[in-house]
């Protein structure tokens, strides 16, 4: 868990600057030594002290930084190759199938059409695999290759005057900036403090360990950086400095308001609280969906009991405004599970391959794709989750809509997405989702070994099949009684069941039912009614 404010007294930013600028030359000094030269570490650290007039501890913070970034660079450029692999996959099933279209193509203007699209195909897939040559290249290199300072601003530098720079010496100055902006102190444990490089006192006051070679300079072997509070979280770090945890600093330099500030930031260990939930009293299954978030809770039964749509618009809107309206959507859904005592439900979704595809897609589906974050709201709910003490339970996504949508959306009323949360509730309390049968009839022999979801999938491909004709889905086989596209027989009206409704009685089968205020009646009770009154 980390928090931040800043610093309000600028005094002390030419120290701070001082400080971050002998950080950035042991850390790029340290990344030639360790990393491309292959040094040891603790030779490193031997030499390093005396040169450059740290401490163990500063020196262990700053190659715990350096390793992070080392190590996520290779990550990223894992998950780059993966991305493209998918993209070359895609196109290359894109391009089969054109071409196949080409084949059976009549006219001159369709063909025309279909050979426009693969050249640009092909040329898009030599892009891609040209990409994925240098990704792999780098992947395969046995120095990390690394940018101190960012890439983009080191490719300012070739044209000044577009990136708004008179002289190649205002570059240089942001350039030198920017590799040292900001610097770590790592907590321990074991340290007075949690932290023997940076301790904060009970009343606020941030002390602060020097280098040997600014405290030779200033003459003092510590500065107080006065006035630390934090806005939020304030009483974590209180209880953290009173058990004696270890407390990791950041400080950061940052623009505001066209002027730079320095900002600290406490990094400590959440303890998750005691979870205060019970399976036994039910569930609250959540579905994200772009532009929502619903949310549908069961009883200890599987029965639907409340159900609700909190918006969360994320198109056309800035990261932190949606970070922000995920965030809330997260704090009203734990507190609406811790309030009835009923863990959450969610979905292990992974949308990089989905995504990896945005190109062989619709404009409108590739765009509500890519707003998708449904990374950014698990960690969300589950930050949340652990604090307030609510259980999160992660569930196989296959088939929920489908589910929700034949078994508890015509019956219960509720929208599609509601009807998922209802599914995905179940789903983490285990009921079973048998697709309810039409006939008496058992299954053969040869398939009652299969898993119920070989039933859901079928149904699941026919009901795609009938919207991609232009069916409505109440429309289909598992609704209760005839299809609304069918006229309703003139012949006795009265058996007709409530206006308006589209259901009609059918051979074989009970009559529908009708919903009188909060009582159930059945049909038959109707037509008796009816016969009297006649």
């Amino acid at each position: 868990m980390t928090f931040e404010t800043r610093i309000k007294d600028r005094s002390l930013y030419p120290l701070l600057e001082a400080f971050a600028a002998l950080f950035g030359r042991v850390e790029r000094t340290l990344f030639r030594d360790h990393y491309v030269r292959g040094e040891p570490l603790a030779d490193c650290k031997r030499r390093y002290l005396p040169a450059f007039g740290i401490t163990a501890r500063m020196f262990n913070g700053v190659a715990s930084v350096l390793g992070g970034k080392v190590k996520a660079a290779h990550e990223a450029r894992k998950r780059h190759a993966r991305r493209l692999k998918a993209e070359i996959r895609s196109l290359e099933e894109s391009l089969a199938c054109l071409k196949e279209r080409l084949e059976q193509a009549e006219g001159p203007g369709s063909r025309w059409r279909l050979r426009f699209q693969i050249h640009h195909k092909k040329r898009r897939l030599a892009q891609l695999e040209s990409r994925l040559a240098l990704v792999e290249q780098d992947l395969n290199r046995v120095v990390p290759r690394m940018c101190f300072g960012s890439s983009r601003l080191f490719y300012r530098q070739f044209h000044l005057e577009e990136n708004g720079y008179r002289t190649h010496g205002e570059w240089l100055r942001d350039w030198r900036r920017a590799r040292s902006s900001q610097f770590l102190c790592l907590g321990s444990k074991d340290e007075t403090g949690g932290n023997q490089t940076c301790t904060l006192l009970p009343d606020g006051t941030l002390r602060l360990r020097l280098p040997d070679v600014l405290a030779e300079s200033l003459g003092k072997k510590w500065v107080l950086v006065p006035g630390i509070r934090f806005r939020y979280g304030q009483e974590a770090v209180d209880r953290a400095l009173a058990r004696g945890q270890a407390l990791t600093y950041r400080f950061l330099r940052r623009e505001r308001k066209g002027k730079p500030a320095w900002y600290v930031q406490i990094t400590l260990e959440q303890e998750d609280a005691p979870v205060v939930t019970s399976r036994l009293l039910g569930a609250l299954g959540v579905d994200l969906n772009p532009g929502l978030v619903a949310a549908s809770q069961v009883d200890r039964h599987g029965n639907p009991v409340s159900w609700r749509h909190i918006p969360v618009l994320t198109r056309g809107r800035r990261q932190e405004q949606v970070t922000a309206s995920l965030a809330e959507a997260a704090a009203d859904l734990v507190a609406w599970a811790r309030a009835q005592g009923v863990p959450v439900v969610v979905e292990k979704l992974d949308f990089e391959k989905k995504k990896a595809h945005l190109g062989e897609m619709g404009v409108r589906y590739a765009r509500m794709l890519s707003g998708f974050a449904y990374a950014k709201f698990h960690a969300l709910l589950l930050s949340r989750a652990a604090r307030e003490g609510v259980e999160v339970m992660r569930i196989n996504p296959a088939l929920t809509s489908v589910i929700g949508q034949v078994k508890f959306g015509p019956g219960y009323g509720l929208s599609p997405h509601a009807a998922a949360a209802v599914a995905i509730a179940r789903r983490g309390l285990r009921f079973g989702e048998r697709l309810r049968s039409r006939s008496a009839l058992l299954l053969p022999a040869r398939n009652r070994g299969r898993h119920v979801w070989s039933d859901w999938s079928r149904l699941s491909r026919g009901l795609r099949a009938g919207s991609a004709r232009g069916r409505r889905p109440s429309e289909g086989n598992w609704g209760r009684g005839l299809p609304l596209s069918q006229a309703a027989p003139t012949a006795r009206p009265w058996l007709q069941g409530p206006p308006g409704d589209g259901l009609s009685p059918v051979p074989g089968r009970d009559p529908p039912a009708q919903t009188v205020g909060r009582a159930v009646r059945p049909a038959s009770q109707q037509c008796a009614a009816i016969h009297t009154h006649c």
